[in-house]
């Protein structure tokens, strides 16, 4: 069941009772059950209630404050803010106390969440406001690699009941009306700001070429921070966000043949990149690196198909005279600029999904997962590169269109457009630094180090995320204006034919590559090489049983192409 409580809902008595802090005893606040939160194995409590409403007499300093019980301060208090904490004792115990303005999501489950299916829990969010959302809901843990970090992002399905027959839309912190939501763990990303960044800056940047006619449809995700509990265990700051569906971009249903249409690249297959054109079966939602997402009444790859041969096979003439029919070209410039001036290595191919709004209309790019950027890989490594173009077998034809009005002249115009508005240096900074002062002046990064023993702030990030910044778009600014020639600058990322097998394996492990000849690197999930080596044959065979088991990820590549594949080890 869900409950929304909102201010409007009980009388002026009750909310005092309910949602006001007090001063009882002369020198105790007294918090509301309600807005408090405590882990009591971190010894960190947090309190979701607006400073501004703390009831503080001025001529008082407040020597205690009652919760669960009546914790004594270390130091009395005259005044209460989110940018400090306070040091309370309960018995023999001291505990660190924190004031937030970021709502609090409390996930409470006698189950273990897994990868899947979904278990069944209990969804509590208070936010600063007092405004209280509950409602029964199926948890489960999401991502692919992420999974491999100690801190889990979760995909959450609202119930109407307690085993998921009946779904329950709810609106979320301004956001869509859904019954599904993501928690998005931001592990990877030293300041827990860059998803959320980038997708505001796609939102600016871009809209639907259909939005006269769904003026609700949305061209990406919004999201919110939030910090979270689950069973009681303080787990960190979290993003809540939309997700990216058929719902979300207002695609056509299914219905005579009318259907809008929905791909998810989830891997580095040769589809995803334009760079192979691979058989499919419609018995599969997976191919070349997709996943199939919509329509649900049918698992049909031919549209796609066609288009990717299209892309790969047709001849030049053939290509630059129908590519505009068959993907919308304004989309296709504005992806390609938010790409390369994000730097989004991770993005080009795989989390990135190509949509169709109905039968007949053109394709077009959504972005996905944007948390390797600004000069940050998918690992969380910062990745000092600045120059080079990230591109894909599209991009790498569309880049040479140089007819009036086509690829590059649309590149050029809409870049010079954007970077008087929305890719300037101060606006870009702007969202950033907003982004960082508000989870510092919540004190968020001091208690993500109590949750994370691995997690240290890097103080020193926000100069270099400046830097690389303002290096990016002075690149940018020489390749992007450069007139019709194919571009000088090098591309970064190709795809090269790699397979690996058995994967899993527990002692040997054969590799075939055409890139020849080729160096091999195996990585473990904190980034560090356990094996490196130079290979020269097409097909070797390499020895892994002086390697522990686990999860790594190995990468091929010679001076024109790289290829990355995760491979377990048992």
């Amino acid at each position: 069941m869900r409950k929304i409580i909102t201010l409007k809902s009980f009388s002026f008595l009750y909310l005092l009772l309910i949602f006001t802090t007090k001063v009882i005893a002369g020198d105790t606040l007294s918090i509301s059950p309600r807005l408090y939160h405590i882990d009591h194995n971190k010894n960190i409590i947090i309190i979701s209630q607006s400073t501004n409403a703390i009831n503080i007499r001025n001529t008082n300093t407040q020597s205690h404050i009652s919760l669960d019980h009546t914790y004594q301060f270390d130091q009395p208090v005259r005044q209460i803010s989110t940018d400090s904490s306070y040091k309370v004792s309960l018995a023999d115990s001291v505990y660190t106390l924190y004031f937030t303005q970021l709502p609090i999501i409390h996930i409470n489950t006698s189950k273990a969440i897994e990868d899947s299916p979904d278990v069944y829990a209990q969804f509590t969010m208070v936010e600063e406001s007092g405004l209280i959302t509950q409602s029964n809901i199926g948890v489960q843990i999401r991502g692919a690699y992420s999974q491999t970090f100690p801190k889990k992002s979760y995909e959450l399905s609202f119930w109407n009941d307690t085993v998921g027959a009946v779904d329950r839309d709810v609106r979320l912190l301004n956001m869509r009306e859904d019954n599904k939501w993501n928690l998005q763990a931001m592990y990877n990303e030293p300041l827990r700001i860059n998803s959320k960044v980038a997708n505001e800056l796609w939102l600016d940047i871009h809209e639907v070429y259909y939005k006269a006619l769904e003026p609700t449809a949305k061209n990406g995700i919004s999201m919110a921070y939030v910090e979270l509990f689950v069973n009681d265990n303080y787990r960190g700051i979290y993003a809540l966000s939309e997700r990216v569906d058929r719902k979300q971009l207002k695609l056509k249903k299914y219905n005579n043949g009318i259907k809008g249409e929905l791909y998810k690249g989830v891997d580095w297959g040769g589809a995803v990149t334009f760079t192979d054109l691979p058989p499919f079966e419609n018995t599969s939602s997976n191919w070349g690196g997709f996943e199939y997402k919509h329509p649900e009444e049918e698992v049909n790859w031919t549209n796609l198909y066609n288009f990717v041969d299209f892309v790969k096979n047709s001849s030049n003439q053939n290509f630059y005279s129908a590519y505009k029919q068959k993907f919308d070209i304004n989309n296709a410039v504005d992806y390609y600029i938010l790409l390369n001036f994000l730097r989004a290595g991770d993005n080009y191919g795989k989390n990135i999904y190509i949509a169709k709004y109905k039968t007949g209309d053109p394709y077009f790019y959504v972005p996905w997962d944007l948390d390797g950027v600004f000069g940050i890989d998918w690992q969380g490594n910062k990745i000092v590169v600045t120059n080079g173009i990230l591109s894909n077998g599209f991009y790498d034809r569309l880049i040479n269109d140089c007819s009036p009005g086509g690829f590059r002249s649309k590149l050029i115009q809409r870049w010079t457009e954007l970077r008087a508005s929305i890719i300037t240096e101060d606006n870009i900074l702007a969202k950033i630094q907003a982004n960082q002062e508000y989870l510092s002046h919540n004190r968020v990064y001091e208690r993500e180090e109590i949750a994370w023993n691995t997690y240290s702030v890097d103080t020193n990030h926000l100069p270099y995320l400046t830097t690389w910044l303002r290096d990016r778009l002075s690149y940018l600014d020489g390749v992007f204006s450069q007139q019709c020639a194919p571009l000088s600058a090098p591309t970064a990322k190709q795809e090269v034919e790699l397979k690996l097998y058995p994967n899993p394996t527990s002692d040997y492990l054969t590799i075939e590559s055409d890139a020849l000849p080729y160096e091999l690197s195996i990585l473990d999930m904190r980034g560090k090489t356990v094996l490196k080596s130079n290979l020269k044959g097409a097909i070797n065979k390499v020895d892994l049983r002086l390697i522990a088991k686990g999860m790594y990820v190995v990468t091929v590549k010679n001076s024109k192409a790289v290829q990355t594949k995760k491979l377990l080890i048992n």
